[in-house]
This record gives structure tokens, C-alpha cells and sequence, in this order.
């Protein structure tokens, strides 16, 4: 789990209309997990990952500039459509 030592960024990726196989799924995988993301879910369209803030710094280094879209980085391009930072929730655990 994070902590303020350590930060970790949870992602949400909304992949392209040509990811519906299982294939094509299994390679926005392959590319999310070679961009330094760990796969942490995945839906029909989406996939949710996690990365380290050091790691989300490096592959994010400056805003979109478009809301709260992130950049998609040319190896996920033709893969995923966009990407965003999931919102943080409280945990009543």
C-alpha cells in the first residue's frame, strides 16, 4: 500500500476500440507493464494499473493540459485512447 514515503499513482486506461479481443487486450497489457505500470484490472474497455509516483513522474513529466487527461505515451497509442488518474477514495476499512 502507499504511503507518503512511497506514492503510488492509480491510473485508469480507456483502451481503443480495436482492444475488445483477448489478444489485442493482452498486448495494451504487455505495453502498459513495459511503460513501468503493474496491471492491477482490467474490464471489456479499460485497464486499471499502478505505478510508483517516481515512475508516473519519468513517463508523465508535464501536464496534457487537457483536464484530467494524461498524455498517452506513443508506446500505449495503439492501444489505449486516453488515460487518467483515478480519483482518490476513502477507505472505511
Amino acid at each position: 500500500m502507499a504511503d507518503e514515503t512511497h506514492p503510488i499513482r492509480r491510473l485508469q486506461l480507456m483502451l481503443r476500440d480495436t482492444c475488445c479481443t483477448d489478444d489485442a487486450r493482452a498486448e495494451a497489457k504487455r505495453a502498459a507493464q513495459e511503460a513501468g505500470m503493474k496491471v492491477s484490472g482490467e474490464g471489456n474497455a479499460s485497464l486499471s494499473a499502478r505505478m510508483s509516483d517516481a515512475e508516473f513522474r519519468k513517463l508523465f513529466p508535464a501536464p496534457s493540459g487537457s483536464g484530467d487527461t494524461l498524455a498517452v505515451p506513443e508506446r500505449l497509442k495503439p492501444f489505449v485512447e486516453s488515460i487518467s488518474e483515478a480519483p482518490e477514495h476513502l477507505s472505511f476499512e
